[in-house]
């Protein structure tokens, strides 16, 4: 096949794929909101009782719930006709350079109102003078009703899960035969789990005893943690009790619950302890390198960390102020900004002071935790004590694999990036001329500086290489965490005990004992829970198990799961 062949295939097949996902990304436009139900919404600035009655019947029968901005606006005394629009205030958001402010938005497509200038428009303090009046109390109990129903068909799908889950929250049977048509319907599929969970709720709380049963076999098919808890709170009545049926049906229910949500558990606790492991990893690269084939024990190994992390946030600042718009990928520059900003200060370091302790491991240890002192106290003096990064829009929320179990996109994230900083270490380390100069001078300095390789060089750059690691790992963790300048110390023995199970020296090592310390941490915790004694402090009696457990390991295995190679070998 000639290029020309192969390059037109390959544009055929992204045709093909393209117009495969435009359904899922891009829906057909939507209709707009029927007139009458606009006009109604007008006219509620001057209509009397009755015709405020005839609407909230039109607005329920159609059901549309992109009235719900306007109609809670309305109920708030907040709704305005300016124009011959129907605007209202939004939400507070923080604006650069005008900080905490409201937007005026547009009341039924919820888009900003613009000037003449075509800025959008906000304000510090909400102008209400040109309001329609608020409706009397028994009306507002009616359109909180109405709003409640409407949510139902948000057009938003997480906000309309999460209205269908809240019906089932408050055991209303008001909107229980709404539910029922949705559910019968087929036409929402992709709610079938919560609509079940919500039905079978309200049907056990509130239903008849024929609704109970039925009820009891819908949450023995959903088998959700919420389905769960209303279960065994039916047991417990006495009505239901003395119900030999109904009873075998509920238990029946719970017992499929509880085994399905064990399952559940198991699983969320493997990705819990896969994400704490990629941590631990991307820190343990460096120090493997530092600390295994170099010889030097690194305490401000967290401190490089930390810098990364800080790093992170000032791109992000950065991009927040400059690039608003492209905010989402500043990942783009704050990756190897953290790899070069912990990089350079450890290639300092290592000038510095580190080559002058080369043998020495002991004066090495009070160096860097010196070292981290000094950078602890710069970056507190410089940026303060807590701080937070902002995550990228697209890396919000999880992905629901099966009901009640849902993986963050964040952790998702840390998994993969700690995946491809595994497969770029290995290639550098085994595959480049840097890797090859690395190892001959870690395996056998005085044979390298013989044949003419630049050890002092070497030593530097692969000190400023292990450091540029843990500013990697800087990177993801203000992704799930707050920052501060002493951040690194929470991971830092955590590391030395990855490094010390898997062999010093041994990168294989140090990713198969992260692997096991993450997991055997998140597997112990909620084991330490059952116990009432332990209950409350049952992450701290997980660490000190596994520290005992590292001790007992490295009895019979003193060198870790590898043995050390390098200098540490030769020590």
């Amino acid at each position: 096949m000639d290029l020309r062949r192969l390059f037109v295939n390959r544009i055929v097949w992204l045709m093909v794929l393209a117009g495969a996902m435009a359904p899922i990304g891009a829906s057909a436009a939507e209709p707009p909101v029927p007139g009458e139900l606009i006009e109604g919404l007008k006219s509620l600035k001057t209509a009397d009782a009755a015709k405020r009655q005839a609407f909230y019947d039109l607005v329920a029968k159609k059901g549309d719930a992109r009235l719900a901005t306007a109609l809670t606006a309305y109920r708030d005394g907040q709704l305005q006709l300016k124009d011959d629009r129907l605007v209202a205030y939004g939400p507070r958001i923080n604006v650069p350079g005008q900080g905490s402010v409201l937007p005026l938005i547009d009341a039924i497509t919820r888009e900003p109102v613009k000037s003449t200038d075509g800025q959008p428009i906000y304000v510090q303090r909400p102008d209400l003078s040109g309001a329609m009046r608020a409706p009397p109390p028994a009306e507002k109990r009616l359109i909180g009703g109405l709003l409640s129903s409407l949510s139902l068909n948000d057009p938003n799908p997480a906000k309309r899960k999460d209205a269908i889950q809240s019906a089932g929250d408050r055991e209303d049977e008001t909107l229980l035969p709404i539910l029922e048509t949705q559910l019968k319907s087929g036409s929402s599929s992709a709610y079938s789990t919560v609509l079940k969970e919500s039905i079978g709720r309200i049907k056990l709380a509130k239903g008849t005893r024929e609704q109970k049963l039925e009820a009891a076999d819908l949450l023995t098919d959903v088998r959700t943690n919420n389905g769960l808890t209303s279960l065994q709170k039916a047991r417990d009545v006495p009505e239901n009790k003395s119900d030999a049926e109904l009873s075998a049906r509920l238990d029946r229910a719970i017992s499929a619950g509880e085994s399905y949500q064990t399952r559940i558990r198991w699983i969320q606790n493997t990705f819990a302890g896969l994400s704490l492991s990629s941590i631990l990893i991307l820190l343990a690269l460096g120090l493997s390198i530092i600390f295994g084939l170099m010889g030097v024990i690194n305490m401000a190994h967290g401190e490089f960390m930390m810098v990364g992390a800080f790093t992170t946030y000032v791109v992000s600042e950065f991009w927040k102020a400059h690039l608003p718009g492209l905010y989402d990928y500043y990942l783009l520059s704050a990756i190897p900004a953290a790899f070069l900003a912990a990089g350079l200060i450890g290639f300092v370091c290592e000038i510095a002071v580190i080559r002058h302790l080369y043998g020495r491991p002991l004066e090495t240890l009070l160096a860097t935790w010196g070292i981290g002192l000094i950078l602890i106290q710069t970056a507190r003096v410089g940026f303060g004590d807590t701080l937070s990064v902002t995550p990228p829009k697209w890396m919000e929320g999880g992905i629901e694999v099966m009901p009640d179990l849902y993986f963050p996109l964040n952790r998702l994230f840390i998994i993969f990036f700690c995946a491809a900083c595994i497969a770029a270490v290995y290639f550098i380390v085994n595959k480049t001329k840097l890797g090859l100069l690395l190892r001959a001078t870690t395996q056998n300095r005085d044979m390298a500086s013989a044949l003419g390789v630049p050890t002092r060089r070497v030593d530097a750059l692969t000190f400023a290489f292990g450091a540029g690691l843990a500013g990697l790992a800087g990177v993801v963790v203000p992704l799930y965490n707050k920052i501060n300048p002493s951040i690194g110390q929470e991971y830092i023995v955590d590391s030395f005990m990855v490094v010390v199970v898997g062999g010093v020296g041994k990168l294989a090592g140090a990713i198969i004992a992260g692997l096991g310390l993450g997991f055997l941490s998140k597997y112990l915790e909620p084991l330490l829970q059952n116990f009432k004694a332990m209950e409350s402090s049952a992450s701290v009696i997980g660490k000190v198990v596994v520290l005992g457990l590292i001790v007992v390991f490295l009895q019979w295995r003193p060198s870790g799961l590898f043995p050390p190679r390098g200098r540490m070998a030769d020590a």
